[in-house]
């Protein structure tokens, strides 16, 4: 456990520094710097105390400072990085590469993973210009590292994610005035649907369908 912590600290400091090179605003804020430790030890722990020693442990590990990355950068400049994206997606496939030599490891279930996280949203964003290329990226680099049996659900979870955001904050606006014009960056819906499949799978389908439920 010492050592997923060490590991998950080094990445918070490579999260920092990169946010330093892609969002200059981001120096001196230290409440950032708080959360990104915070988030990035949490969420490293829990993925060792679900997955042990793994695959999936190293693979999620190495993710969730991306999904750190992009999500704050697009949040800040509304904008995602070519290489953010490329890094990521190359570094996973490393990882692939070196367990599917190690351990019985389905590296195609992967491969079609990125290709849905890649044709599904690229197929949305022509139709409807309502995503980015960025977007596309993010998707295609999550899907990739979930896998094919997850890759479907990431995209549709992160939009019942934004579609629940939207109404709270129409609720909200209602009572107090504040401005919703604001270009809401999508790639943070992408990670926190990302995380949530990791650590649920499907069940938090089945919760929000049982929601559904009671109030239909």
């Amino acid at each position: 456990m010492e050592y997923i912590i060490i590991i998950s600290l080094f990445f918070a400091h490579l999260i920092n520094k990169s946010l330093c090179v892609f969002c200059d605003r981001e120096k001196k804020n230290l409440y950032n710097t708080f959360f990104i430790y915070i988030i990035t030890v949490v969420l490293s722990v829990l993925i060792y105390l679900k997955f042990g020693i793994s695959v999936e442990c190293v693979q999620y590990m190495v993710l969730i400072p991306f999904l750190i990355i992009i999500s704050i950068v697009d949040y800040y400049t509304i904008y995602v990085y070519d290489i953010t994206i490329v890094s990521g997606i190359i570094v996973q496939g490393i990882i692939f590469l070196v367990f599917c030599n190690i351990v019985q490891f389905d590296y195609i279930n992967h491969i079609f993973g990125l290709v849905i996280g890649f044709i599904i949203p690229y197929i949305i964003a022509k139709l409807t210009k309502g995503l980015g290329y960025g977007d596309v990226g993010l998707y295609s680099l999550c899907c990739f590292a979930l896998g094919n049996n997850y890759g479907f659900y990431v995209i549709v979870l992160s939009f019942i994610l934004a579609f629940l955001f939207f109404i709270i904050l129409y609720i909200t606006k209602i009572f107090k005035d504040i401005d919703i014009k604001k270009q809401i960056p999508f790639t943070p819906f992408i990670s926190l649907a990302t995380i949530l499949i990791m650590f649920t799978e499907y069940n938090i389908f089945n919760f929000y369908y049982s929601l559904l439920y009671k109030f239909i």
